[in-house]
């Protein structure tokens, strides 16, 4: 990322569950650190926003009051509420927010003090003016596609502070910008010291989803957070999908419902002008290409 004239400052810090990185380059260390700190910033509010466990959260609110009263809520979360709603519908439900409650139901999510039931992404309504509703006691959860949402909202202040080039990675969601593209490698799920692949991203995004060191034993039967939220179950054929688009929002959500349509979410790649990196139980990895992207496996 760095040349001769300019400099690059690094940053990290626990943000989203995980560790968020920042990387900027340009000519002014001190210009970059106050960038990077804006940019921590915007994740920071994405973070209190959309947090399934704070209970001042966008989320929370909507969870305890949205089925009695319209909730107003954040702009950013509006359009995180409405990607969801257009992936769900454009996926038949396969992305579904309301699968929160088979997350609850597994222990992955915390129960929360309210009332639910077993409803879909049809029984949230978008009303206008930020304001939401919902037709049923039923509760979301955004950990599908607000970690993207937060990277790219890094990236768009890394760029509005003057920064020429940077990298956000937040737990293998990961957005670059700049003139130089910039080596990705994705980590193999069952062997992390090993690369699934590599992949040279130039103003591109990458999110990963993987099941391995998240499944775990409910009754007789495996499960993982990785829904397909039109059957309600686990999906258990791959192990890990990453998926390269423009943004990290949409990859972010296309990770989840490539791991249960494979194959068949093609179109909607091509919608995205996505690829995706599949990865089968047994480590054999395979791509669906769609857009021009530098791509090297390595196995």
């Amino acid at each position: 990322m760095r040349s001769r004239s300019s400099v690059e400052v690094r940053r990290a810090r626990p943000l989203l569950g995980t560790f968020v990185q920042i990387s900027a380059g340009g000519k002014d260390a001190i210009a970059l650190e106050l960038a990077i700190n804006a940019a921590f910033a915007a994740v920071a509010e994405v973070h209190r926003l959309m947090s399934f466990h704070d209970p001042e959260s966008d989320v929370s609110r909507m969870n305890r009051d949205a089925f009695h009263k319209s909730v107003r809520v954040h702009p950013w979360t509006s359009r995180v509420l409405k990607g969801a709603y257009e992936f769900s519908r454009n996926s038949d439900g396969v992305f579904d927010i309301t699968t929160a409650r088979q997350l609850v139901n597994w222990n992955y999510l915390p129960r929360p003090d309210v009332r639910f039931s077993s409803r879909s992404w049809r029984d949230i309504i978008l009303e206008e003016k930020c304001n939401v509703r919902f037709r049923q006691p039923l509760i979301v959860d955004l950990g599908g596609i607000a970690k993207g949402f937060a990277v790219d909202r890094a990236i768009e202040t890394l760029k509005a502070n003057g920064v020429m080039a940077g990298i956000v990675n937040a737990g293998g969601d990961v957005r670059v910008f700049g003139s130089t593209p910039q080596l990705i490698h994705v980590r193999h799920p069952a062997a992390p010291g090993r690369a699934a692949g590599m992949v040279r991203l130039r103003e591109r995004a990458m999110a990963t989803s993987g099941i391995y060191f998240t499944r775990k034993k409910d009754g007789v039967r495996y499960v993982s957070p990785l829904l397909d939220g039109h059957t309600g179950r686990s999906a258990r054929e791959l192990i890990s999908v990453s998926v390269a688009a423009t943004e990290c929002m949409p990859a972010d959500a296309l990770t989840k419902i490539v791991f249960s349509l494979r194959e068949k979410a093609a179109p909607l790649l091509e919608r995205h002008r996505a690829d995706a990196l599949l990865l089968e139980r047994d480590g054999a990895p395979s791509w669906i290409f769609h857009s021009p992207c530098d791509t090297h496996d390595q196995t």
